[in-house]
């Protein structure tokens, strides 16, 4: 299954010690240059041992790409269908964008971010993004499931996120 994430999942799972988590549930991860280049590049040089950790992982089971889907033109070929694509895209930075459109490049299954505003935007435009949107929580929770953690870690997680980690 072809999954692409956006930068929070990374950050929240990585500052917990619980990246592994992505692994053992999906064996790889696509990363766009610019969502590697905000957890690992600007991690890094602010010393956080979270981007370390990321870092490793992207040298391992954490697959860099770069994009080439135009997002732009994808969502001008659809504004007649969709005219208040323009509201909807109010708050979606770089990264996000390039993790969107890395999932339409790649035929993607899941998208995994936490942003209400991509949740919002891809959901609402269900012709343009045949993948799944999803948040940690939704990770989390299937990680549960499939006792690769413990309900005392689901809980400490929750409580550590708070309303930060996404369920779709």
């Amino acid at each position: 299954m072809i999954v692409v994430s956006n930068t929070t999942p990374l950050i929240y799972l990585s500052k917990a010690d619980k990246l592994y988590i992505l692994k053992d549930l999906l064996e790889n991860v696509n990363v766009p240059t610019e969502v590697h280049d905000e957890a690992v590049k600007s991690g890094l040089s602010k010393g956080y041992s979270d981007a370390r950790r990321i870092d490793a992982a992207c040298k391992d089971w954490i697959i860099v790409k770069p994009t080439s889907v135009d997002l732009g033109l994808a969502l001008v070929q659809n504004v007649i269908r969709h005219p208040d694509i323009g509201k909807m895209l109010t708050g979606i930075h770089a990264g996000e964008v390039e993790a969107i459109s890395l999932a339409m490049e790649l035929c993607a299954k899941l998208l995994i971010a936490d942003d209400r505003a991509v949740i919002k935007f891809v959901l609402s435009i269900p012709s343009l993004f045949k993948f799944k949107v999803i948040g940690t929580g939704d990770v989390l929770e299937t990680a549960l499931d499939r006792e690769i953690i413990s309900q005392n870690n689901y809980d400490d997680l929750l409580q550590m996120f708070g309303t930060a980690v996404a369920f779709v």
